[in-house]
């Protein structure tokens, strides 16, 4: 994959708030999500590259904004929205981001569990078991079907086992385990990279500020969720522009005005997103559907060929936003389909393009990052 990867650790603490209302005094608590959405970062890194040319060519995001700029920043990283033009994101291609822990000059991603991943303990085991989930064929029971076709999940091995209860797997896998659960082994798991591993959460107090006074405003009081990621653990991108001309350096990234340290790493071994037959297409970033968890018409062609959808495993639902720094208001707030849900399909053959539909009047999904892909068996 030409290109550069980009490793960005956090300089000090990072701030990625969630999309509920959060006004000082009225509603005090602004809570955080890590990893950021790529809406986010893929904004960040472009906000860089735009600050570095704007100021070359001495044009202000005024100028950006109603495409007084050169055609070779236009066709670089696109245009924003503005008296009715869609927003454009020109030759760029954003894949990520992921959380990755560096490990001599490469990034290793790490992938949150997948939603059809389970996990068991008993007090006499001192380690977990790992089990997945699989489509089980024609339902044995009369109910409202979600969709034609559609088959319940059950676990793979099936069978009683004792009384073992088992539940959601939580925690991140390595990039060789995630090889071997999309290659359907999980037997030999023992555990998984607990968040605390990586990161830490930390509540910060402050005060809202009057602008007009450049001084704390009265009764402003809130409190902000930060992440403090652990030494060596980041964020990994990869664009398909070389828009970074230094290879380390520094870029606004999150909210409170923080900042990530980047630099450009080795790139790390692809994932399979190529496949026939059954299949299973497992989210690594979130993707946007005009009918919630699928497209609107229920044709997945686009990405299947003539696969049939026959089973899902979903999280819930993640509302993203933004802000947009040329308009200076926020972007629209949509739901997406959260990472690590996982499609099950029959008779496939996969396209490789990106599992996201595009909002109307929105840049293409697939080039801001989102609906990346794995691709494994079932």
């Amino acid at each position: 994959m030409s290109g550069q990867w980009i490793f960005i650790e956090a300089a000090d603490v990072w701030l990625f708030r969630d999309n509920k209302p959060f006004t000082a005094q009225q509603n005090f608590v602004a809570r955080g999500q890590f990893p950021p959405t790529p809406m986010t970062v893929q904004g960040a890194i472009r906000t860089r590259f735009l600050e570095q040319r704007l100021q070359h060519e001495k044009r202000t995001w005024d100028d950006y904004r109603r495409g007084n700029v050169s055609e070779d920043v236009i066709d670089l990283v696109g245009l924003p929205a503005a008296n009715g033009r869609v927003a454009t994101m020109g030759r760029l291609r954003v894949t990520g981001p992921f959380v990755a822990r560096m490990v001599d000059n490469r990034g290793e991603r790490l992938f949150a569990a997948p939603a059809d991943l389970l996990s068991s303990n008993i007090e006499a085991e001192e380690s977990e078991r790992y089990e997945l989930l699989k489509p089980a064929g024609e339902p044995d029971f009369h109910t409202t079907v979600p969709f034609a076709g559609w088959q319940p999940l059950s676990r793979a091995t099936g069978g009683d086992e004792s009384g073992r209860r088992y539940k959601e797997a939580s925690g991140w896998l390595t990039e060789e385990q995630f090889r071997q659960y999309l290659d359907g082994n999980v037997s030999e798991f023992t555990s998984l990279i607990k968040d605390q591993a990586l990161f830490q959460t930390e509540d910060r107090v402050g005060l809202g500020m009057d602008y007009k006074r450049r001084a704390n405003a009265e009764s402003m009081f809130y409190r902000a969720e930060f992440v403090r990621p652990c030494d060596d653990v980041g964020l990994l991108v990869h664009v398909n522009q070389p828009i970074f001309e230094d290879q380390s350096g520094y870029l606004n990234l999150g909210g409170e005005s923080r900042f990530g340290y980047f630099r450009i790493v080795n790139a790390p071994e692809a994932l399979p997103q190529t496949g026939r037959g059954r299949v299973k297409i497992v989210l690594l970033t979130p993707a946007y559907f005009s009918g919630g968890w699928q497209p609107e018409s229920g044709d997945w062609r686009t990405w299947v060929g003539d696969g049939r959808l026959v089973s899902v495993a979903i999280g819930k639902s993640q509302a993203i936003s933004g802000w947009d720094i040329a308009n200076h208001r926020p972007k629209p707030l949509r739901h997406y389909v959260p990472a690590g849900s996982v499609f099950f399909f029959e008779d496939a053959e996969l396209t490789g393009v990106a599992f996201t539909e595009t909002p109307p009047d929105s840049p293409d999904h697939g080039a801001m990052g989102f609906g990346a892909f794995a691709a494994g068996t079932w």
